[in-house]
């Protein structure tokens, strides 16, 4: 049978005409009742008529209108977005010191030194010179500095891990020769010390390795007390003789049993809020030569050493500095302490 050009499929009696589109209904859901008219063709170009006006509701299940649980009424109100500079907003002003370009050479990391500096790197302080050889022990724990996975590693090591994972911005280093000199301003040495009761140092001296005008300020453990040497020139640092015999004669605590009991309990809290005021008081002696003025009122702490006791660092007592030993004392005090 010949086919003709307008002519549908074979076995087709309707031919085919490109003007005309059939559009077909899906079938209804089940428990759905038919839709009552099938639309007809519709020819392209032409206007598509209007739905109709749903008429009444055909028969069938009814749906449940959805339930809103909790108390109605309007939602959250929607906050104001603030101004960049508006009030609460931590918007450093322009031409005020950063904490970026303070530098801190760290010689000694006991548990409070090394979370000093790990106080400063929160700080925003990303400039730290950090040496200790020594291995981690357990006097060392307690202040979070260290964990009991960094037992016998190098305490500069570990505490240089410790900081670059903290900030990954901040790239520590261990090396004195590695220290800016006095003409960068910004820069303070932080020393920390170790003693037994008698005032022995029992880790090594750090020897001459920075300017004589760095600042320095320098804290020594002791059973029961940290002694907190007052802030001087490294050119006036205590020297091991000088240490020892004021050390030495730091008084016993006289607490009752109860008061030994909270003591030892607080220990490593107390550990932990030294080193957060050593490191408000370094961030204080830094800040006079960024800023280009005077030391700020009490800046770096008191010009006596004092002693700190657990468990609360806040109450602290006077100690004089024994100079019978050496002269290095005579530069250690406020000018009107001299005796």
């Amino acid at each position: 049978m010949r086919r003709s050009r307008r002519a549908g499929r074979v076995g087709s009696s309707r031919p085919h005409d490109p003007e005309v589109l059939v559009t077909r209904s899906p079938a209804p859901p089940p428990g759905f009742p038919a839709h009552p008219a099938r639309p007809g063709p519709v020819r392209r170009g032409a206007a598509v008529p209007a739905p109709a006006v749903p008429g009444p509701a055909l028969p069938g299940p009814a749906v449940p209108a959805p339930v809103r649980s909790g108390p109605v009424g309007p939602g959250p109100a929607r906050m104001p977005r603030r101004r960049p500079g508006a009030a609460g907003d931590a918007v450093p002003a322009a031409g005020l010191p950063r904490p970026e370009e303070v530098h801190v050479l760290v010689l000694g990391l006991d548990g409070i030194t090394a979370a000093a500096a790990v106080h400063l790197l929160r700080c925003g302080v990303l400039s730290l010179n950090v040496n200790d050889p020594g291995p981690v022990t357990e006097t060392d724990l307690g202040t979070g500095a260290y964990s009991r996975g960094d037992l016998g590693r190098p305490r500069e090591a570990a505490l240089r891990g410790r900081l670059r994972a903290q900030d990954p911005r901040c790239a520590p280093v261990s090396g004195p020769e590695l220290f800016p000199g006095p003409l960068l301003p910004g820069c303070l040495v932080l020393r920390g010390g170790v003693h037994d009761a008698g005032g022995r140092a029992l880790r090594p001296d750090p020897g001459d390795v920075a300017a004589p005008e760095h600042p320095l300020l320098s804290v020594h453990a002791m059973p029961g007390a940290v002694v907190r040497w007052p802030v001087v020139a490294w050119a006036h640092r205590p020297c091991p003789d000088c240490l020892r015999a004021t050390l030495a004669a730091v008084p016993r605590a006289r607490a009752g049993r109860r008061e030994q009991v909270l003591a030892a309990w607080a220990r490593p809290a107390f550990g932990a809020a030294v080193a957060a005021r050593l490191a408000a008081e370094a961030l204080a002696v830094a800040l006079p030569s960024l800023d280009g003025g005077l030391p700020l009122p009490g800046g770096g702490g008191p010009g006596r050493a004092e002693v700190l006791r657990p468990p609360f660092p806040a109450g602290s007592e006077p100690l004089a500095i024994d100079r019978r030993s050496c002269l290095c004392g005579l530069g250690q005090d406020l000018p009107g302490d001299r005796g």
